[in-house]
């Protein structure tokens, strides 16, 4: 059994594929498998020319697409190792990222997930900046509840952690997400203060063509996430339905912060109310739209009581100011 399985799903060849193939083969750490899931792509093993040939590489075939949650988790089912690594078909592993993780997994038992600083890169493969991480094992579990604490292909884990927490289909396009905010309610996360990952920005890439979708999405995931940590139901299956029917045609992620903005303040989490519209004023900086969020916030003002200066601080300056966390720079 090899020590990590690496899992790289992806539904189109691109250019950009075989370095991402590559990269991981290409890692210091050698006791791996990469499993490779084809989500209806139909790509021929002979395609990827010498990177073919080595004897780590796994296919998981499927004959149709079916998503990012249907893919990760054909491909978790098949997986093999102590540890499973996450990356994009887009995105490139720098050599020692395997070895720095694994070793931070096996010198503390209690670890669920390890992420890394993260280096953007385009098209061409030129790093072009950073990525926002947090690196605190205490600030990456609270920022969960917002947004990943770093970008998602940057983490390794038990494997353990992701078969209890397989993707949800209900989140087609922030199944990732959905994943850490409910991984970091059981386990505690790390990070490897050095960049191992270099994230790769385009304009096919499905944070940019599904913007509007993601953004429903990643609402649905905060409101959930906070029934659950104010130790409520999720009433997952009401809010799934709703979400697909929001899907068929999603609003603009302006009105889809301020619709979750007024859920949020429905039932009183007050704090995520505030969150989402100044997220509603991010998307679309316009008059209305300030309008409609200084109307959400007054209500806020109104009713939060204990909650009001967090609100307020939330509102004003966003989570890792208001939460008071230091990203890594």
């Amino acid at each position: 059994m090899p020590a990590v399985s690496a899992l790289l799903v992806f539904h189109c060849d691109t250019p950009f594929l075989r370095p991402a193939i590559a990269s991981l083969l290409g890692q210091t750490f050698r006791d791996m498998e990469l499993v490779l899931v084809d989500n209806g792509a139909g790509v021929s093993a002979d395609s990827l020319g010498g990177l073919a040939g080595d004897p780590r590489l796994r296919w998981v075939r499927l004959e149709k697409n079916l998503g990012i949650p249907g893919g990760h988790n054909a491909g978790l089912a098949a997986v093999q190792g102590e540890f499973i690594a996450l990356l994009d078909h887009d995105d490139i592993a720098l050599p020692h990222r395997l070895e720095k993780q694994v070793a931070a997994l096996r010198a503390d038992l209690g670890l669920g997930l390890v992420g890394s600083l993260a280096e953007s890169i385009d098209e061409d493969g030129i790093v072009t900046g950073r990525e926002f991480a947090l690196t605190a094992p205490a600030a990456m579990a609270r920022y969960t509840q917002f947004a990943a604490p770093v970008v998602t292909p940057a983490f390794t884990g038990r494997r353990a952690v992701f078969t209890a927490l397989p993707y949800r289909e209900a989140f087609p396009f922030s199944a990732d997400f959905d994943f850490l905010a409910r991984a970091a309610e059981r386990w505690p996360f790390a990070a490897v203060p050095e960049t191992l990952l270099h994230y790769r920005h385009h304009a096919a890439q499905t944070t940019i063509a599904r913007r509007a979708a993601i953004v429903a999405s990643e609402t649905a995931v905060r409101l959930l996430t906070a029934r659950r940590r104010a130790g409520r139901d999720e009433d997952f299956a009401v809010t799934a339905a709703a979400l697909a029917q929001t899907l068929q045609v999603p609003s603009p992620p302006a009105q889809s912060c301020l619709l979750a903005a007024r859920a949020c303040l429905a039932e009183n989490f007050f704090v995520l109310a505030a969150f989402h519209a100044r997220r509603a004023f991010v998307h679309r900086r316009d008059a209305a739209t300030l309008v409609a969020d200084l109307r959400v916030f007054s209500k806020i003002l109104a009713r939060a009581k204990n909650d009001r200066m967090a609100a307020a601080r939330m509102f004003f300056t966003g989570p890792v100011r208001a939460l008071g966390l230091r990203p890594a720079i």
